[in-house]
């Protein structure tokens, strides 16, 4: 048996190049359904492709929560190589992922009590919760194990942080919080709201800007106030935006002593709400591994 297995959601936005080197484990965080078609994020369909769908049809781009049988069988599958499981996943206040986790290790310890699978909310999402499944998958390598491991992704949780600008409110309809005709009229309005991960899971509104270039330069507002340090951590997440996520992660680079980049794509799943343009940007300092 090896080391300790750190399984993450999709939602962590981690590419899989990363994902692959740091030897973590993605799973799907929602399903996915088009019409009467059902979809595997990042399997059957790409990211590009779920962007393309949700812009030209968003009513018919649909998740639903992951079920306990579905990570059951990755938890089984992850079981054969490994006895030992850390599963970090989205906010339990976002998604029911770590519900359905939770279920499925129960299953799993029935079936086969010496595998031990923890699940750690990390309270955050996109590429907050990427870089605290990074840090513990360099923890993992150097054998830290199980429980030492799940205490450490708590604790970098508290040092890590996550900003969100929408670039437009057109698709905020698909969280009930207003109805469509109250979405696409602000979405002519310009208007792009800056929101941060508060420290119980909850996304938070922090204030609203009508340019992009404003919105940016609030997200490093932002992360300027809320670290002690000025050499940072980053993974900076777009919803079909790669050259803006580029320009702002060296605009970030200018901005602070950049000790890590990573540029990935805001997975669908929250991004056909968000809308296309959104950025999220996720943090932390170094950190004593």
């Amino acid at each position: 048996m090896a080391d300790v297995l750190v399984m993450t959601d999709t939602v962590a936005c981690i590419p899989a190049e990363v994902a692959e080197k740091q030897r973590i484990q993605v799973v799907p965080a929602a399903n996915i359904t088009v019409g009467d078609k059902d979809y595997i994020e990042g399997v059957t369909l790409s990211v590009s492709e779920a962007y393309d769908i949700i812009k030209r049809d968003p009513d018919h781009f649909m998740t639903s929560a992951v079920t306990p049988g579905l990570l059951l069988e990755e938890f089984r599958k992850s079981s054969k190589s490994h006895n030992e499981i850390l599963f970090i996943t989205i906010s339990s206040k976002l998604s029911a992922v770590a519900q359905s986790a939770n279920l499925a290790a129960e299953s799993l310890k029935e079936e086969s009590p010496k595998t031990r699978v923890r699940v750690v909310d990390s309270l955050t999402c996109a590429g907050a919760e990427g870089l605290i499944a990074l840090a513990a998958a360099k923890a993992a390598a150097k054998g830290m194990d199980l429980d030492s491991l799940a205490s450490l992704a708590g604790e970098v949780r508290m040092k890590t942080g996550g900003v969100l600008m929408l670039d437009t409110l057109g698709y905020t309809y698909r969280t009930g919080r207003m109805t469509k005709s109250e979405a696409l009229e602000a979405a002519k309005m310009n208007i792009r709201p800056v929101n941060r991960m508060s420290d119980e899971g909850t996304m938070e509104f922090i204030d609203i800007v009508r340019k992009r270039s404003d919105g940016l330069k609030k997200i490093i507002e932002v992360v300027k106030g809320d670290t002690d340090t000025n050499a940072l951590h980053f993974m900076v997440s777009h919803a079909d935006a790669p050259d803006v996520a580029q320009r702002f992660s060296e605009q970030l680079q200018q901005e602070f002593n950049c000790l890590s980049m990573i540029i990935s794509d805001y997975s669908p799943v929250m991004g056909y709400s968000t809308g296309p343009g959104a950025i999220f940007v996720g943090y932390h300092p170094e950190l004593n591994l």
